[in-house]
């Protein structure tokens, strides 16, 4: 059967006895928005994107620089914050490519319901 990600728009084909899918967006052709997602940093990590390293100073004083220090716009109260292309302060989250679970066993479930219900 043919579904269609609920993140990424990308059709995929699975089959009728599947009870659940992971779906990689970052495969997909969508924009760089939805193939993504943000993830806070919160010490050292090691996933499908890979790990890295943070210390414990660094988690701590997380977000707290200021690109402006020294200059008028601080002075007049500015801060320039480095974005990611999804609106998270980059000095605090980490991106990582968008893995989307589905799980075919609810729609199954649901889709039983309903045909007992008289409802299909």
């Amino acid at each position: 059967m043919i579904k269609t990600c609920p993140n990424c728009g990308q059709n995929y084909m699975v089959s009728f006895d599947t009870t659940d899918y992971v779906h990689d967006c970052g495969a997909s052709p969508a924009s760089a928005v939805l193939k993504n997602e943000d993830v806070v940093k919160t010490g050292d990590w090691e996933d499908s994107s890979g790990s890295g390293t943070i210390g414990a100073q660094a988690v701590m004083r997380q977000g707290a620089e200021n690109l402006l220090q020294g200059t008028t716009a601080q002075l007049e109260g500015d801060d320039k914050e480095e974005l990611t292309r999804r609106g998270a302060r980059a000095s605090t989250h980490r991106q990582r490519k968008h893995e989307e679970f589905i799980d075919f066993k609810k729609e199954k479930l649901k889709h039983i319901d309903m045909v007992l219900k008289g409802e299909i």
